[in-house]
């Protein structure tokens, strides 16, 4: 019988998915009208494959080669020291690097258009947050608009769950002494703040011994392969010294994560001004 849906947890398997052209990321619908959640969703090179998702990431990274990782750090912990609120100064520290005029409507926006993004279904406001981005974030074709956006909504939830994973952990015995990138990296493989992937087969494929059905939904259980005892010693036990095998929070084969050197700067800005803020009181 073939699968229906397929939970994958060995670390193995999850990074043989991630680099099998089999599997692909789950479409989002396009046709929507322009500012709106539906069009950003349908444009950005997260829901998109092959030729499409290669020139929408091109637009991607070419934004975050404007973002220097060192400077987004100093910014993050400068505005949280004074007085910015820890899930908004990484918005502003990445709106200041790509220029954006107007801050303020920048960090009012992108928290609304981001809770919609990976779902599709926002809080109240998404649509005309989104339209906002675009008006901020533009003038240009819709394509490049929308993944300029992209660059905003992926890293906003994401870095303030990093943020919120790392900082009580970065405060425990075994982190003291260690480079708060070592927490960070621990943190990420130990408590990553997005705890799976999803994939779907686009064609009929034997995998690992199973036969999976085309639109098979296979979810990447990235909190139990990073844990996978072949692969850590001592799985869940946190530890930032122990500079074992990378974790697969970020991913790995066809499509990592573009920006992860700026996320993981972003936090280390947010999280050293949470613990100097802690240690004055």
């Amino acid at each position: 019988m073939a699968d229906t849906d397929l939970v994958i947890t060995r670390h193995s398997e999850v990074g043989a998915v991630l680099a099998d052209e089999r599997f692909v990321v789950p479409a989002a619908g396009g046709g929507a009208p322009p500012g709106s959640l539906a069009w950003l969703r349908g444009a950005v090179c997260r829901f998109s494959e092959g030729a499409e998702h290669e020139r929408r990431l091109r637009v991607v990274t070419k934004a975050l080669e404007e973002a220097d990782p060192a400077v987004l750090r100093r910014r993050a912990r400068e505005r949280v020291l004074a007085g910015e609120e820890p899930d908004l100064a990484p918005i502003a520290a990445l709106g200041e690097a790509l220029r954006v005029t107007d801050l303020d409507a920048l960090i009012g926006a992108v928290p609304l258009a981001a809770s919609g993004y990976l779902t599709g279904t926002g809080r109240d406001g998404a649509d005309a947050a989104v339209a906002t981005l675009a008006r901020l974030l533009g003038p240009g074709p819709d394509e490049e608009v929308a993944n300029r956006i992209a660059v905003f909504t992926q890293a906003c939830d994401a870095t303030a769950a990093l943020v919120g994973n790392v900082l009580p952990l970065s405060r425990r015995p075994e982190a003291q002494g260690c480079p708060i990138e070592a927490v960070i990296a621990e943190t990420l493989r130990y408590d990553p703040p997005i705890p799976a992937m999803r994939r779907v087969a686009r064609e009929e494929a034997a995998f690992q011994g199973r036969r999976i059905a085309a639109g098979t939904t296979v979810t990447l259980d990235l909190r139990a392969a990073n844990r996978d005892p072949a692969v850590f010693a001592e799985p869940d036990r946190f530890d930032p010294a122990r500079g074992e095998p990378p974790h697969l929070t970020f991913g790995t084969g066809r499509r990592p994560c573009p920006g992860a050197d700026q996320a993981v700067q972003l936090a280390a800005g947010v999280v050293e001004a949470l613990n100097e803020l802690e240690t004055v009181r």
